[in-house]
């Protein structure tokens, strides 16, 4: 990792870690941000007078605009560097946080969801540019699995903690007071981060011409899409059960309080960030990484097909079988391991944009797709003007998680299939990092 002269090296080190560090903070705020509503569903819905179809479109318009903007984010911090991007979208965070925490309308919930989405979409590629400013790229592999272990202890902290201060105060009064710790994260953030260190030389600004170029470079390399569709899947089922749809399922499923059917879904959470370090250090040492990423979807598959297929099945058992669905999900370090490893130099930063773009938007859909499935099974029932979804209609959700983790291990075996010819034929091996 560089360093200037007058520096140790632990000096420096235990910079770069502050100056990741503190953008890691921020993406762990956007991911409490992004699981928040799975804890206040019925209240939403009671609130806002919501179906699940419209609750599931109030959630996904914070993917959406974070999905939206991940590519023109790369772009910014090519120009502007992390410190501004991240404090820019911190602000605009805690400003979309004060008016959902005031939201009396569906309208406005969407567009103070909109917002903060778009303010904290910042935070996963700004912590990876920090760290491949800030660290060797030996390490970025670790430091990407660690980025996605923070964001997911954000993610817990919106699950029961958050329940249990919703159950005491109320979801306006803890999301507005969760936004106004949005604002001083923002001061931290324009007050300590810097870009590099300061020996190494800052990046000149380029023209919009030269911005675009990466995106062209990429437009037509059929892996970069295949990483934007394995990502996408993989994350989509964790975001849509965990980030939303589990809570209520174990609540009017199997029978469990708030609080406790957000502690099921922290377990997956926690089993997410543990996997995600796990199989970014696997990638970076087995002869073929997409091996793991076949492996992850086998069992992803498994284990939703058996939760879709076996009625009636008890709680310890479920609980631990979308723990496992969570660990597999980490898998997506892999891909984006891959990503980085594929696709080097100067388009690097607009890949790893493109592919967290399908994670967004995979998540979104299915999120989507899962509350118009459960809004198909609802018999009419109301527990306090929320709708109560039969175990059956869950089940078609459960059908739909499988079916995007066959996709993914159908894309790697087909990727892996491509890694084997061009191991048999040297002459169509493309150099890593190379670019048309």
């Amino acid at each position: 990792m560089p360093h200037t002269p007058s520096d140790p090296p632990g000096a420096a080190s235990f910079r770069g870690w502050t100056m990741w560090g503190l953008a890691a903070l921020f993406y762990a705020y956007g991911f409490f941000q992004r699981v928040a509503p799975s804890v206040i569903v019925d209240d939403l819905m009671r609130d806002l007078a919501l179906s699940g179809a419209l609750l599931g479109t109030l959630s996904a318009a914070y993917f959406y605009a974070y999905a939206g903007l991940q590519i023109p984010i790369g772009l910014l911090l090519d120009r502007f560097g992390p410190r501004i991007v991240l404090t820019v979208g911190a602000a605009l965070a805690t400003l979309g946080g004060v008016l959902f925490a005031q939201a009396a309308s569906l309208e406005a919930a969407v567009a103070a969801r909109a917002l903060i989405g778009a303010g904290v979409g910042v935070g996963y590629i700004s912590a990876l540019t920090l760290a491949g400013n800030w660290f060797t790229p030996q390490r970025f592999g670790l430091v990407a699995g660690l980025t996605l272990t923070a964001g997911t202890l954000g993610a817990v902290l919106g699950q029961l903690p958050l329940a249990l201060m919703v159950a005491a105060f109320g979801w306006r009064a803890c999301l507005l007071v969760i936004a106004l710790a949005g604002g001083v994260l923002t001061a931290a953030l324009l007050a300590f981060v810097r870009d590099r260190p300061a020996r190494a030389a800052a990046s000149s600004a380029t023209g919009g011409r030269r911005l675009l170029a990466p995106l062209l470079a990429l437009a037509g390399r059929g892996e970069i899409w295949a990483y934007f569709l394995m990502c996408g899947l993989i994350g989509a089922p964790i975001l849509a059960f965990a980030g939303l749809w589990g809570v209520p399922y174990f609540v009017h499923v199997h029978e469990l309080t708030r609080p406790q059917a957000s502690l099921a879904t922290s377990a997956m959470l926690l089993a997410w960030s543990a996997g995600g370090p796990v199989f970014g250090w696997l990638a970076g040492r087995v002869e073929r990484p997409t091996s793991v990423i076949v492996a992850a979807a086998v069992v992803a598959l498994v284990v939703w097909a058996g939760l879709a297929a076996i009625d009636g099945l008890p709680l310890p058992v479920v609980t631990p079988a979308v723990v496992l669905a969570g660990f597999s999900g980490g898998s997506m370090i892999a891909v984006f391991a891959l990503t980085r490893s594929r696709f080097a130099g100067e388009v690097a930063g607009t890949a790893l944009g493109l592919v967290n773009t399908g994670v967004l938007l995979a998540g979104a859909a299915l999120q989507t797709l899962v509350g118009w499935l459960l809004d198909l099974g609802w018999r009419g029932d109301l527990v306090e003007g929320a709708r109560l979804y039969p175990p059956e209609a869950y089940r078609w959700g459960f059908v739909a998680f499988a079916a995007a983790a066959s996709i993914v291990a159908l894309v790697a075996l087909g990727l892996a299939t491509i890694e084997a010819r061009r191991r048999s034929d040297p002459r169509s091996l493309i150099p890593r990092g190379h670019n048309r």
